[in-house]
């Protein structure tokens, strides 16, 4: 496997280089990270994905053709046309990156290159670390970045997950745009984005309501958003930018997560085949959970000259994920299982995380060699609560995934009684200078020093404190104009992971922290512009600890997860007709150095060799109006147990949509579009996580949640 992503690798290389020398000519040109005004496109996706410019961190407004990583952006545009409304819509359209379906897919942890993201650390909201496991609404952001890998030196500790990076939406010269969509099965929803720019302040303002059920029978889905931004423009050179935002998102009766029992390193049983997610009783219609976030923040933003540039500020987010579905645990391989209802957590599932960063960016030269230098400091406070009173559990009876049955709700008691539990600390200060040699040659050298530090609250007591350093080093070279190879060395450090031992164990109740884990990864890379159309690829290599419970019942660092691969992305026009936004990643996941024999050298659970997503648009010549998109998506094989006996089957979807835009009906501008999600009804099981932490132990399984079953989406759209 390994040779031949090394042989595919430099053969797309030698492509972009060969093919670059013949558009040496072209100039750069796209669509910024930070697309804004009265540009939908009337003419496809417009993805020109090298030319807009990285969110946020030290190098931020740096092109990402620059840039020694790849980087992948998905704009508000593109969004719409395919009916994206959550994170979880829309990261199925970044080939690298999956989510890690722990408590559904609305909750799950980003991730991309085969390793998942933490609670707090991956997800930044223009530049503000906030809560990944919530649910996210599109709506309100211009745009989502998304960095692949290891990215430590540049923000700070963290897993090497990536970087999921949300623009949020400012203020433009007066716009008003109205819409309403429909869902299947039936789920309403309508919306308003208003703004206004003036002398000295603007507004936006996203609102948005829906409700009704979606796909599965008897469910209720609601979700309702207010957000508003005001910018105060006090001189030219001096902005405050500020937020706020509530939303809540509400899921009764749609189907959760259903886990397999195992052992030694195997499930007990080979997985049912996935069914339809339409099904009453998949999940009880009085089940589910309640999801609500608010979040508040202030930045500013001061350019006192043209070489000298300063932004900082301070966000605010309290996320409470309110969980009561039921518990689904299948007993044989024909999709029986029993069913248990729960009070949740209650209060323990609230997070509160205060984040701030405070950074400077200035140019210089040194003996002719060009400085871009950076610097930044930044962190966060994550505060986790618990209940003082645990929530009630009830045991339902047996149902079955091809014929499930629905029960009355017994109206267990939810847990109560909101304590502060634990807060972790991350401070962190970053250096990044990209040094320009010449026209073709350039360096790239960042490194971070971080703080990581866990308290109890209700003791005082720190059961961590604990510092290191994340560094790394590229070289770029420029062969010709819009080309750039790259090679990356990154060695990240990210907060040691926790486990506090069950019943069933001796050492019940006590809870091991364990010491940071440090990332390596080894990235060589190549992006062009040919003519209308950007190429990017990338060959890697990341390692890093892998800890879970042992067969020896011990919670520590059971080996070493070595992920190798090839990524290749493309996006922009094919023709003036036709545009395309996608990839491929093919990842060879593997557990080195494991403490179980079986365990070694066996491909990570849940993590697909393979995962392709390809979005092409097409507008009708001669009709500017009429457009025809198709997105194909595949995700291979995923192994179920450490020994690697049991997967989920590869699955592909295709996706249809249609829209017609017109400035000849009402206001400036009306859309309509109509999308259909899977239409060929594929069932497939979509997530799947180990149940434990990291691995499966020698007493869990594994669980896995349902795709959506084929789903029907209108919409229609007014700008005034």
């Amino acid at each position: 496997m390994k040779v031949k992503i090394s042989v595919a690798a430099c053969t797309v290389l030698a492509l972009l280089s060969v093919q670059a020398n013949a558009a040496e000519t072209v100039k750069l040109e796209g669509v910024e990270v930070n697309s804004v005004g009265d540009n939908i496109s009337e003419s496809g996706i417009s993805e020109g994905i090298l030319n807009k410019g990285v969110a946020s961190g030290p190098l931020a407004g740096k092109k990402v053709l620059d840039m020694p990583y790849q980087v992948n952006t998905m704009s508000i545009e593109a969004m719409n046309h395919q009916g994206v409304a959550g994170f979880e819509d829309a990261v199925k359209y970044f080939p690298s990156a999956q989510i890690q379906a722990r408590g559904g897919v609305e909750v799950g942890r980003p991730q991309t290159r085969g390793f998942q993201g933490s609670v707090v650390g991956n997800v930044l909201w223009d530049g503000f670390y906030s809560v990944s496991t919530t649910a996210i609404p599109m709506y309100m952001f211009e745009g989502l970045q998304i960095q692949n890998g290891l990215a430590g030196s540049l923000y700070g500790g963290q897993d090497p997950a990536g970087i999921f990076n949300y623009t949020r939406k400012r203020p433009i010269p007066f716009s008003n745009t109205f819409w309403a969509d429909y869902t299947s099965r039936s789920n309403f929803g309508v919306g308003w984005d208003t703004s206004d720019r003036f002398q000295y302040v603007g507004y936006r303002g996203v609102f948005y309501k829906s409700g009704g059920a979606k796909q599965a029978k008897n469910s209720d889905y609601g979700r309702n958003l207010a957000s508003l931004g005001l910018d105060f423009y006090l001189t030219e050179n001096f902005t405050i930018e500020t937020n706020f935002s509530y939303y809540k998102h509400k899921m009764l009766g749609i189907p959760g997560g259903f886990s397999v029992p195992g052992r030694n390193g195997v499930l007990n049983f080979a997985i049912p085949d996935a069914t339809k997610n339409t099904k009453a009783g998949l999940e009880q219609e009085w089940a589910g959970s309640d999801l609500k976030t608010t979040t508040a923040s202030v930045k500013f933003k001061y350019a006192p000259t043209e070489r000298w540039y300063f932004e900082g500020g301070y966000q605010w987010q309290k996320a409470i994920r309110d969980m009561y579905g039921t518990s689904k645990t299948f007993t044989n391989q024909n999709g029986d299982f029993s069913v248990a209802a729960s009070g949740g957590n209650g209060a323990a599932s609230r997070f509160d995380v205060q984040s701030w960063f405070a950074k400077a960016t200035t140019e210089f030269e040194t003996f002719g060699i060009e400085h871009n230098f950076g610097v930044q400091a930044n962190g966060y406070i994550w505060t986790i609560y618990g209940a003082k009173t645990a929530g009630g559990r009830a045991n339902l009876g047996n149902s079955n995934l091809y014929n499930p049955k629905t029960f009355s709700n017994p109206h267990v008691a939810k847990g109560s009684g909101a304590y502060k539990s634990s807060q972790g600390t991350m401070k962190n200060l970053t250096i990044a200078d990209d040094i320009k040699l010449n026209d073709y040659f350039s360096v790239i050298l960042s490194a971070a020093r971080s703080n990581f530090e866990n308290k109890n609250k209700q003791t005082g007591v720190k059961t961590y404190d604990e510092s290191g350093t994340s560094y790394a080093a590229s070289f770029i070279y420029r062969p010709v104009e819009n080309v750039s190879l790259y090679f990356t060395y990154a060695d990240s450090l990210q907060a040691g992971s926790s486990y506090t031992y069950e019943r069933t164990n001796p050492r019940y109740g006590e809870t091991v922290v364990l010491k940071p884990f440090r990332s390596k990864q080894y990235e060589i890379g190549a992006k062009a512009r040919i003519e209308d159309i950007d190429l990017s690829t990338a060959l890697f290599e990341i390692k890093r600890p892998i800890a879970y419970l042992g067969d020896n019942n011990e919670y520590s660092i059971q080996g070493e997860q070595v992920n190798r691969g090839l990524e290749f992305t493309a996006g922009g026009k094919i023709t003036n007709d036709l545009s395309v936004m996608g990839g491929v990643a093919l990842i060879q996941p593997k557990l080195k150095k494991a403490k179980q024999a079986y365990a070694q050298g066996k491909i990570v659970v849940g993590e697909p060799k393979v995962q392709s997503n390809l979005l092409f648009d097409y507008v009708v010549p001669n009709t500017d109006k009429l457009a025809l998109s198709a997105n194909l998506h595949y995700t291979g094989k995923r192994y179920a147990d450490q020994r690697n006996v049991n997967a989920v089957p590869a699955y592909f979807t295709t996706d249809l949509g249609i829209r017609y835009v017109t400035k000849e009906w009402l206001g400036k501008q009306t859309t309509l579009r109509f999308n259909v999600n899977n239409v060929f009804d594929k069932r497939y099981w979509v997530g799947m996580f180990p149940s434990n932490i990291d691995g499966t132990s020698n007493g869990t399984g594994a669980s896995l949640f349902l795709g959506q079953s084929r789903t029907f989406m209108l919409s229609a759209e007014v700008k005034f």
